[in-house]
């Protein structure tokens, strides 16, 4: 058998020899090539989440309780216009023919005596004293405390004949005692004379049954107008 060679392994590793020149230690090894994908890979898109939708009971629900508070205040509007400004009407009969016909459809203004008092030549309108479910239009004619006769369809106030009537064409040849108004009391008399039931044969008006002054006729559309109230005084 072939003799064999077996070195010891030395016992410490083997010191560079002191004139060696210093040892360059062998790079790292390059890193592996990082390369691009083929295509590029889009981002992704952060979404942020849908706020939750309310119910559809609770969204019903909200618009009750909307129109529910529309409807409230439209009504509490109407009943504050009807209760302090305007009032509309539509005249009956022909009581107060040519001024008013049958069918005129009126704005009545109870705004103006919280603001004032009545005067003679308003329009008003009234409940009937013996009717107050019943509503009349007339003229006012006496005021309180003045003493109204008529003698043949002449008006007289305190002995005192008042001055032509221009509104009226349907004149009447009745005769009245005289009648003197208290403190709150109206005489009213309709424009038609000879067709009208008013104070000649009802007696005075007290002031709480007026409800308001005739304003304006909005129908029909060739009726439209403001209506006029004379400033009427007995002659000197």
């Amino acid at each position: 058998m072939p003799d064999s060679h077996y070195t010891d392994p030395p016992s410490s590793p083997a010191l560079p020899p002191a004139n060696a020149a210093d040892a360059v230690p062998e790079p790292f090894p390059a890193p592996a090539e990082l390369i691009e994908p083929a295509e590029p890979v889009a981002p992704v898109e952060l979404v942020a989440p849908a706020p939750v939708a309310r119910s559809q009971k609770s969204s019903v629900s909200s618009v009750i309780w909307e129109t529910l508070q529309t409807l409230v205040l439209a009504g509490l509007l109407i009943v504050f216009f009807r209760t302090f400004i305007f009032q509309n009407f539509v005249v009956e009969g022909s009581s107060m023919f040519p001024t008013l016909m049958q069918g005129d459809r009126l704005i009545v203004s109870r705004l103006s005596y919280f603001l004032g008092e009545p005067a003679r030549g308003d329009i008003i309108v009234f409940q009937y004293p013996y009717g107050p479910e019943r509503d009349f239009v007339k003229r006012i004619i006496g005021l309180p405390g003045e003493t109204i006769a008529v003698q043949n369809g002449q008006v007289f106030i305190d002995g005192k004949p008042l001055p032509s009537e221009d509104y009226v064409q349907n004149k009447s040849s009745d005769t009245i005692a005289p009648v003197t108004l208290g403190e709150d009391e109206y005489f009213v008399m309709g424009d038609n004379r000879s067709g009208s039931s008013d104070s000649r044969s009802w007696g005075p008006l007290q002031k709480h049954f007026i409800i308001g002054k005739a304003w304006l006729i909005y129908y029909p559309f060739d009726h439209f107008q403001f209506l006029q109230h004379p400033d009427m005084e007995p002659e000197p």
